[in-house]
């Protein structure tokens, strides 16, 4: 659909719901919505016919199961930024959703810069990774029920897939490593993770090995962000919502106080260990990297709880390169990346090793 139709929408929509639209601009788009805003509110309208699922996103519905959501759509996001919001978080609030003339959600605007744009990102991304641990720390009040992505409950509310965390994990040895069940089409895509000479059978053992042992892990049922990166924080230097904090409305140093975005990969996790994957993707797994340490500090954990957090980390990084890597396998293109989270799953079997 074009720009401009899109924009028509974003117009209709705001009509029906009692907002002007004099100001009404085009702010962005990621893989699951595209973004129109006023000065006050902000339009999210999907990018697909299907709001449940998204082509480019693999979600944490274990790829296999009966399930094809890949993302949470908006009903769920209005459901989970509610209880974020409640919590303490900095996150705008859903005020409407609706499937017409295309699914759709309508929220407060947040105003400020993405932290990936920002001019001084350099400068301040470890003092926003800090900030994002304290929001992470609200979040992971939220309890939830279940693990894995959120679907229905009976009840209005929400659950995770999965019932018990034993069982997520069973799952997932099931699909990726071929534990306890053998279908065809979960070892075809196991022969070519082992094709491409990166990951032995020795790795792949070791990490089922480390998966049983997290079975074993004392969990709560958390609210779980899962998608923290620059991209999806925005920083407001100017606004007045914290005046009333010690260091004042530009945060710590100056560096502005951050909003979290984008919940929309969110699920019924176990918290920090599950947050520090996209962390790990882009630092080096360790509590000496300096954004690595400031989450931690931020979000409160001891040094001893840091280092757990991190080895945990490292299982559930391993755990989401081959999920993502098992919904590519189909796509040639994608291969590369199929091969860069090997190279990952492969260097961290070596350190446990």
């Amino acid at each position: 659909m074009s720009e401009l139709s899109m924009y028509a929408q974003a117009e209709e929509v705001l009509r029906r719901h009692g907002y002007g639209t004099s100001d009404l601009a085009f702010v962005g788009a990621g893989a699951q919505s595209a973004c129109y805003g006023t000065d006050e509110v902000a339009v999210l309208l999907s990018r697909s016919a299907d709001a449940d699922r998204v082509a480019d996103l693999t979600g944490h519905v274990v790829p296999g199961s009966e399930a094809s959501t890949t993302c949470n759509n908006y009903a769920v996001l209005r459901w989970l930024a509610t209880r974020a919001a409640d919590a303490g978080v900095r996150t705008p609030r859903f005020l409407a959703v609706g499937e017409e003339p295309r699914p759709y959600a309508v929220v407060e605007r947040a105003t400020g810069i993405l932290a990936a744009d920002h001019p001084r990102v350099a400068e301040h991304a470890t003092a926003w990774f800090g900030q994002l641990g304290e929001e992470l720390a609200r979040t992971h009040l939220v309890r939830t029920t279940g693990f894995g992505m959120f679907v229905p409950d009976g009840a209005g509310g929400y659950r995770g897939r999965f019932g018990t965390w034993v069982e997520y994990l069973d799952n997932w040895l099931g699909v990726h490593l071929c534990v306890g069940r053998s279908r065809p089409e979960d070892q075809k895509v196991l022969d070519l993770f082992l094709a491409q000479g990166i990951v032995t059978e020795g790795d792949l053992a070791l990490v089922a090995a480390k998966v049983r042992e997290a079975q074993e892990w004392p969990v709560a049922s958390v609210l779980t962000h899962y998608d923290n990166r620059l991209d999806n924080l925005v920083v407001d230097s100017g606004g007045a919502a914290d005046t009333d904090k010690p260091d004042g409305p530009d945060g710590p140093d100056g560096a502005g106080r951050i909003t979290v975005l984008d919940w929309g990969l969110s699920l019924a996790g176990i918290g920090i260990a599950q947050e520090l994957i996209k962390l790990f993707e882009t630092e080096p797994t360790s509590v000496e990297s300096p954004r690595v340490a400031a989450f931690l500090r931020g979000y409160g954990l001891s040094l001893a709880e840091a280092v757990e957090a991190v080895e945990r980390g490292k299982l559930m990084l391993v755990m989401d390169g081959l999920g993502m890597s098992y919904g590519w396998a189909d796509d040639p293109d994608r291969l590369g990346g199929i091969r860069a989270w090997l190279r990952t799953v492969s260097r961290l079997c070596r350190e446990w090793a």
